[in-house]
């Protein structure tokens, strides 16, 4: 198993997708597949699609926790990628309900402080990547026990 110590949050700079067209966007670009660990989706599965609740807020296994990820140039060794579906607007189902659920069980089981969450624009200034405040979610994920 890698040494986990670190979390870091992108998004998939489109308004619609799935952990699938992310796996098939990845290939074109050369990679190995999905770059990133876990996908949520925001309710729009393609393109044409409009909002569906049913499909907002799932989680998606991307590439295996246990294999590198490929989502931050010279930061994937040691870290789990999660991307939200979105550009600068997420649902309240990402926000609010799976990813918070998704990092407990994260921190929790491999023991990382919210103090190693990052957004990917704060390892790639280039990026302005996930587009949320990352203090804040940090804050709110302060609280979590994970019994190092």
């Amino acid at each position: 198993m890698r040494n986990l110590n670190r979390i870091i949050i992108h998004c998939s700079d489109s308004t619609w997708g799935t952990g699938d067209d992310i796996h098939r966007w990845h290939l074109k670009r050369g990679w190995d597949g999905i770059g990133y660990h876990f996908v949520i989706t925001n309710g729009r599965a393609k393109s044409t699609d409009s909002y569906l609740e049913e499909n907002d807020g799932i989680l998606q296994n991307g590439r295996p926790v246990t294999k590198t990820g490929a989502h931050v140039q010279g930061h994937n060794g040691d870290s789990i990628g999660i991307c939200l579906i979105g550009t600068h607007w997420f649902s309240s189902k990402q926000l609010q309900v799976t990813l918070p659920n998704l990092l407990t069980d994260l921190m929790v089981r491999y023991k990382i402080p919210s103090d190693k969450i990052y957004g990917h624009f704060e390892l790639d200034n280039r990026k302005t990547c996930p587009n949320i405040n990352m203090t804040a979610l940090r804050h709110y994920m302060e609280g979590i026990k994970i019994n190092v």
